[in-house]
């Protein structure tokens, strides 16, 4: 039982949870550069396909590179010019009469090269992926031996759709050593499901749906001390509804040859919640002719990790602190005494498919 914790401290800790992970994103989106060897596939006019390589490199401020291909050969870039977010030179190939031109985008928190080839009105788009063991300096990670190998995308895909079995373990929060219902909840099983869009390779949002809830597996004696409504081993607190988050992952700051992927999260949302007589489903315990449910805001935050299966697949585990506003006046004239707010926390296993 925890003692004389408020609902504040709590909203505190999520705020800062939520700090968190938008420092972590721009820790990690700041923490890489264009120098290095990239590989890329480009379509002929006649649906062919061959396969580039282009080589950046940068000395002082002055930037040069190769493009090379197995028609082409190795020719040297011309007129190189790289910012923190666009890459553009020319080239011009042996016999050819006109230059080609590339213009392009570095996007550092993918650490992906994209862009497009053209010449004399036709253009080629190519997408580049860093090519394996190529170097680059990065923010934070030059070595004694000089520059480090760079992080490696933990993300290959924008979308991704997780599901999950989770444990809502007992929280109790009480006022002065004074017992409530709430006090009287054991834990329980739950589930949900999410829809998570990955801003940065190391920043995410998220739509989540949740069901859950707590149990009253307490003696009969102890449950029969609350007079104000019939409590019964049989007595189920549902939690079911949706909310919003975010993720901030650890993984390339701290381990970063690992396959596991550690994240801070916070989530706001609304939860629907019934006192059910009888088990989940059952109908809602009354008390002065009003059931004892509702529709009201909730919050959560905690960390968690990914472990790596495929570059689509990852498991998930995540411990997380839940807090639910079900303190209702209209219900409960003395709520300090009788019923306030929920809390738990939730043990969570799960399984993430990236999708696109």
């Amino acid at each position: 039982m925890t003692q004389g914790i408020l609902p504040r401290v709590w909203a505190a800790i999520l705020l800062l949870t939520l700090a968190g992970t938008l420092l972590i994103a721009t820790v990690a989106s700041a923490a890489s550069s264009p120098a290095g060897v990239w590989t890329g596939t480009i379509k002929s006019a006649q649906g062919e396909e061959w396969e580039i390589t282009l080589t950046l490199d940068k000395s002082g401020e002055d930037w040069s590179g190769t493009i090379s291909d197995q028609l082409l050969g190795e020719l040297q870039l011309k007129n190189v010019k790289v910012t923190d977010t666009r890459i553009s030179f020319t080239f011009r190939p042996d016999n050819a009469p006109f230059q080609s031109n590339f213009s392009g985008s570095y996007i550092a928190a993918d650490d992906r090269v994209t862009g497009s080839f053209s010449m004399r009105g036709a253009s080629r788009f190519v997408k580049f992926r860093r090519a394996p063991g190529s170097q680059l300096p990065a923010v934070g990670t030059t070595t004694s031996e000089g520059i480090q190998e760079p992080a490696r995308i933990r993300h290959n895909y924008k979308f991704a759709v997780t599901g999950r079995i989770s444990n809502w373990a007992t929280l109790h929060v009480v006022k002065d050593e004074v017992p409530t219902i709430n006090t009287l909840t054991t834990s329980a099983g739950g589930m949900d499901g999410t829809l998570r869009y990955n801003v940065l390779d190391g920043f995410s949002i998220f739509l989540r749906g949740f069901r859950g809830g707590q149990n009253f597996a307490q003696s009969e004696e102890v449950l029969a001390q609350i007079d104000q409504v019939s409590l019964s081993s049989e007595t189920y607190l549902k939690l079911d509804g949706f909310e919003l988050g975010v993720m901030g992952y650890l993984g390339n700051l701290l381990m970063r040859n690992s396959k596991f992927n550690p994240y801070l999260t916070a989530t706001v949302g609304q939860v629907s919640w019934a006192l059910s007589g009888n088990g989940r489903g059952s109908d809602a315990l009354v008390l002065e002719r009003q059931p004892l449910q509702g529709d009201d805001l909730c919050a959560a935050g905690g960390i968690g990790t990914e472990y790596q299966i495929s570059e689509k697949i990852c498991l998930e585990a995540e411990w997380l602190w839940r807090y639910f506003m079900t303190k209702d006046t209209d219900f409960w004239p003395d709520v300090d005494n009788t019923w306030t707010n929920t809390h738990a926390w939730s043990l969570s296993l799960g399984v993430t498919y990236g999708f696109f």
